[in-house]
């Protein structure tokens, strides 16, 4: 019955997706990430992908997504799967990555070793490097990276390991991790090679972890006056950051998984973001890595 309500779930999940393409097969894949035991990039993890439609997209070769969870979340959970199977349908080899976070770490030190056992695309047995290196896939059309909390990070830093990236999609994240008062100056605009320009943030305004405009402002490299809960990028691309208010969300707390209705373990997609066009909903922002970046349709009536 378990499986069966899962089964369900996940094709509720994609079935935006599914109404464009012909869904093929999400396959496994292992690469050698980071062993916070060793220090080294010597410990098997795992990941997920799955290519677009043929019929839709030709044969390829196609440009790359890369999902990042967060912290305790699965590398193929129904959020996970989701980002997945939307991004194939869209026309990317999509993929998301596992890495390993049994030490509970949360500094730069490990920001960036975990970041570069995923992205380091000249390391063959990196998870960037097995993906660009299989047939049907070109890495020089671009990557597009997406994540959430301490994923966000590693997604955002992918550029540094990674030139080919193009675009990235943070979710929950900034530089303050407030609950124990770290800093993760790594994640500040002069240390990431990702533009401003090309980098969108989305948190909730009651974000316990990581709140707050100036940690947010510091990421992302783009101000506007204090208080305000949206900021873009002059040169129209789309990018830029944006806090969801509570009033915007279905529960009324706009909090660390905003995206859910109730908590992040026990919730559920709100629709607002899953199915809406908002422009922290979720198909605004795979729509805006889509264009590598470079373009966003806003929400009607702005």
């Amino acid at each position: 019955m378990k499986e069966k309500l899962f089964v369900l779930l996940l094709c509720l999940a994609v079935f935006p997706a599914a109404l464009h393409a012909q869904t093929q097969p999400v396959k496994y894949m292992n690469y050698a990430g980071y062993n916070p035991f060793t220090g080294r990039n010597d410990m098997q993890l795992n990941m997920v992908y799955q290519f677009p439609d043929p019929a839709r997209y030709g044969a390829g070769p196609y440009p790359v997504f890369v999902w990042v969870p967060g912290t305790f979340a699965s590398y193929r959970d129904l959020m996970s799967l989701t980002f997945v199977m939307n991004m194939s349908a869209r026309g990317f080899v999509a993929a998301s990555v596992q890495y390993n976070y049994a030490l509970m770490i949360q500094t730069c030190w490990e920001y960036q070793q975990r970041a570069d056992s995923i992205f380091e695309s000249a390391r063959a047995d990196s998870a960037m490097g097995k993906l660009c290196a299989m047939s049907g896939v070109n890495c020089g059309k671009g990557i597009v990276t997406a994540g959430q909390s301490q994923g966000a990070a590693l997604a955002i830093m992918a550029k540094n390991y990674e030139p080919n990236v193009q675009a990235t999609l943070g979710m929950s994240v900034s530089d303050t991790f407030q609950w124990l008062g770290l800093s993760l100056w790594c994640l500040d605009k002069q240390y990431t090679a990702i533009p401003s320009n090309r980098l969108m943030i989305v948190n909730g305004e009651d974000d316990f972890y990581y709140g707050g405009q100036l940690p947010v402002e510091r990421v992302s490299g783009l101000s506007c006056p204090s208080g305000s809960s949206e900021c873009w990028s002059p040169d129209g691309s789309g990018s830029g950051w944006y806090l969801i208010q509570d009033s915007e969300v279905t529960d009324g707390n706009a909090d660390h998984c905003y995206q859910m209705v109730g908590d992040c373990v026990l919730g559920f997609f709100d629709p607002i973001w899953f199915l809406g066009t908002a422009d922290w909903s979720l198909k605004s922002n795979l729509d805006w890595l889509a264009t590598l970046g470079s373009k966003r349709i806003f929400a009607p009536g702005r």
